[in-house]
């Protein structure tokens, strides 16, 4: 085929400019992420952050206009690659953006997106496609953690079509079961970081506030609504409310200190703005979700809402098995909170989004494991341009 002197030099200035590289885009429960290969990334890992930060184009800047243009909280990456050893099957690397202040963090792990991989893993051919269904064995690097999820399979693919609905996603999908073994002290080395199951915080301008920070999937800081002036049903208006606001600042931090993530509770505004998450939660009560639904008291075991820098749409799944982790566990503030329905495996949290339940198995206060049901399906699969 003829190319022209003209189209010659702007294909060679083009890939000047730009870094090409396979990419697909995925929805896994209520997050999205660009995914990669490794194997496809440059080499040298120093250089992953500044790349990852220019494909999502996170930094609002002319250059920003090329790119994915994601926002929160969905500035996230995930870099899937075979695993070496008989454990498991793939390698998930999961990296969280911070827009704001422009940095890369991989030191925790997305729950939702953990749903993805599965999916992701069968129809690259990772995995092995076996019909009806798939396990693979995730090892997330970031926490040192199996999850292993059970994926159903069709025509050797993953299936995306079923009845399964998850609150906070529109329409249904096909069901993925993801179970997150022995969660328990991924990123501190304990359950409970402190070796408490509260902690008194005392809160400039507020005063004494019991928490529990407990790390499981990923480091939770949970406190009651009531103590924090709150009914605990509240949604977006939490996004203005600044007295609240700055209570969570202050809690967040220092528990960011405890979990060792900052050396100063100040620092976690920057330096750690997605780790630890902050759940509040509160007894069994009815409200209208995000969507205008009705959450009733009765269907559910616990209520709760999540609040990083601002209100979650829905509960995130590594917070949603620390939170029940804590439910199940005398002496947390969480089991202050709860009002057990149906199985005792089987935690059910009121969030904002509607319904999320968990399945927590126990022995003892050892967690054995945390298992949920999510949906994903892929949106885009295509070679990514990023500018150099």
């Amino acid at each position: 085929m003829y190319i022209s002197v003209q189209d010659r030099l702007v294909q060679e200035i083009t890939e000047l400019m730009y870094y090409n590289i396979p990419c697909t885009y995925m929805r896994g429960g209520t997050s999205r992420a660009l995914i990669f290969q490794k194997k496809d990334l440059p080499a040298d890992k120093s250089l992953w952050p500044e790349f990852f930060m220019k494909a999502l184009g996170v930094r609002m800047t002319a250059a920003g206009l090329s790119a994915m243009g994601v926002d929160f909280p969905t500035h996230k990456i995930a870099v899937i690659s075979p695993h070496e050893g008989d454990d498991a099957d793939v390698d998930y690397d999961f990296f969280q953006t911070d827009d704001e202040n422009y940095y890369v963090d991989n030191r925790g792990n997305c729950g939702n997106m953990s749903s993805a991989v599965g999916p992701y893993a069968i129809d690259e051919g990772m995995v092995e496609a076996k019909e009806p269904e798939t396990i693979v064995r995730i090892f997330n690097t970031n926490t040192k953690r199996i999850i292993r999820s059970r994926v159903l399979v069709k025509n050797g693919k993953s299936s995306i079509e079923g009845d399964t609905r998850i609150h906070g996603v529109p329409g249904t999908g096909s069901p993925i079961e993801l179970t997150f073994e022995n969660p328990g002290g991924g990123l501190t080395g304990k359950l409970f970081p402190t070796g408490n199951k509260q902690d008194i915080l005392d809160v400039p301008g507020y005063g004494k506030l019991p928490v529990t920070l407990i790390d499981c999937a990923n480091p939770v800081v949970i406190f009651k609504a009531e103590d924090a002036g709150l009914k605990g049903t509240e949604l977006t208006e939490l996004n203005k409310n600044q007295k609240f606001i700055d209570i969570v600042t202050y809690v967040r931090g220092m528990s960011a200190k405890l979990c060792g993530l900052v050396d100063k509770w100040e620092d976690a505004a920057t330096k750690s703005t997605y780790m630890p998450f902050v759940g509040i939660v509160s007894k069994p009560q009815s409200y209208k979700d995000m969507d205008g639904n009705f959450v009733d008291e009765k269907e559910m075991f616990i209520c709760c809402r999540s609040f990083i820098t601002k209100m979650h749409r829905a509960y995130p799944i590594a917070a949603s098995i620390a939170t029940s982790a804590a439910a199940c566990i005398p002496g947390t503030v969480a089991n202050e909170c709860v009002c057990p329905r149906g199985s005792k495996e089987d935690v059910i949290l009121g969030h904002a989004g509607g319904y999320t339940t968990v399945n927590i198995k126990t022995e003892g206060e050892q967690i054995l494991s945390g298992t949920v049901i999510r949906t994903a399906c892929p949106i885009m699969k295509g070679t990514l341009w990023v500018e150099i």
